[in-house]
């Protein structure tokens, strides 16, 4: 550990600043989402600046460029689809303070609920992330049925669809290892802290490295007994 002001830890030995993990934990869950909305509203707003000092065009046009994780999970609720909250936002949820841009739902494969999925996300248009303007995609029932994941983009901001989670299984494996959290009038499912940490170590891309050392200092803090 690196210590400052006398014994206070600040760094892990794998360099995890344990200041941040500190405060992210003392925050709610509402303030730790928000949080979040507000960083990402910040770093798109550099993004943008820089691309127009250099006389470039925006990044982002049209509705998909907010990024308001609460509107697309009310239609999900409100179309009783059975869904985890996985990826960053379960980071955040757990109390890491990392910022993601997008939200991420390992959904049951069932044919009742894909339809029930379908019916919250056709009227968002949702298109295929990255992919060419004008490829024919049509996100109707067929269409998740012969699929698996999906990275999209909707009037709503973007959204991955994954049918499995690395490390963690199906949905009905994830929901096993999910815990329930109410946020904003909401209750959902969000993946465990454990099964966060087992979803990067089988991952294992440079990224999810970074997170698995954030997670794992995280789990030591929660884990540790209370001081005093």
């Amino acid at each position: 550990m690196i210590k400052f002001y006398g014994d206070y830890e600040v760094y892990s030995e794998s360099g995890v600043d344990l200041t941040l993990l500190r405060e992210n934990l003392r925050r709610s869950l509402e303030e730790r989402w928000e949080y979040n909305l507000r960083a990402v509203e910040l770093a798109r707003a550099f993004e943008e600046a820089g691309r127009m000092s250099r006389a470039l065009p925006p990044q982002r046009e049209g509705p998909s460029d907010t990024f308001d994780s609460t509107a697309p999970l009310r239609r999900l609720l409100d179309n009783r689809v059975a869904f985890v909250v996985v990826g960053g936002l379960a980071m955040t949820t757990q109390g890491c303070p990392n910022i993601t841009q997008e939200l991420a739902l390992c959904y049951r494969r069932t044919a009742e609920n894909i339809a029930a999925l379908v019916a919250a996300f056709a009227p968002l248009h949702p298109y295929l992330r990255g992919a060419p303007p004008g490829l024919p995609f049509k996100f109707d029932a067929p269409t998740v049925q012969a699929g698996l994941n999906f990275t999209l983009t909707t009037d709503l901001g973007d959204v991955d669809l994954l049918g499995e989670v690395s490390g963690v299984g199906t949905a009905d494996q994830a929901i096993a290892q999910s815990e329930e959290r109410t946020l904003f009038g909401m209750t959902l499912r969000v993946l465990s802290l454990d099964a966060l940490i087992a979803s990067k170590k089988a991952a294992g891309r440079l990224k999810d490295r970074n997170h698995l050392l954030e997670l794992e200092e995280l789990k030591k803090l929660k884990d540790a007994p209370p001081e005093g």
